[in-house]
């Protein structure tokens, strides 16, 4: 009798054991996140930015990661929420405060941005990749009101596509 007990007994962990796994999500502006190379006017160097999803899972914010754009040094950053329209796939805010810590009370106003899903193409993979098009204006710049117009693509992750 203690043989079936046994058996029974491991037969019903065994069936508790199992844990039903939760499908996994998706965030709410995940057509509009990732990592992007972007030229300034479409010429010269790449440069990283990204964007990604706020703590609360916003459908109407994102972060906008300008650091790597901007600032001389890796122990400063920039980067702010900018306002989204996830049918549109169009992002935009004005005298945006600066979450990092660059020096000084950095803003910054970005108009036109804009995601287009499939618009553009690795250099050097040619994988079919998402474009990305944004104008930006820092508040410190040395030339004050001029505008930064960057278009360049989503990260692939092909090495030849990374700069």
């Amino acid at each position: 009798m203690k043989k079936y007990f046994y058996i029974l007994t491991l037969f019903v962990l065994s069936i508790s054991a199992c844990k039903k796994d939760e499908p996994v999500g998706g965030t709410a502006v995940q057509d509009l996140s990732g990592e992007w190379w972007v030229q300034i006017d479409g010429e010269g160097d790449y440069y990283g930015i990204s964007t990604y999803n706020t703590a609360d899972n916003s459908s109407s914010q994102m972060w906008l990661n300008l650091t790597n754009l901007w600032s001389p040094s890796t122990t400063e950053t920039i980067f702010g929420k900018v306002n989204i329209n996830l049918d549109s796939k169009t992002f935009s805010g004005q005298n945006i405060a600066n979450a990092g810590t660059y020096p000084g009370g950095l803003t910054f106003t970005v108009t036109n941005g804009k995601v287009t899903p499939n618009g553009a193409v690795g250099p050097s993979s040619k994988a079919t990749t998402d474009a990305i098009a944004l104008d930006i204006v820092f508040s410190d710049d040395t030339t004050p009101g001029t505008v930064y117009h960057l278009k360049g693509y989503h990260r692939t992750k092909f090495v030849g596509d990374d700069h």
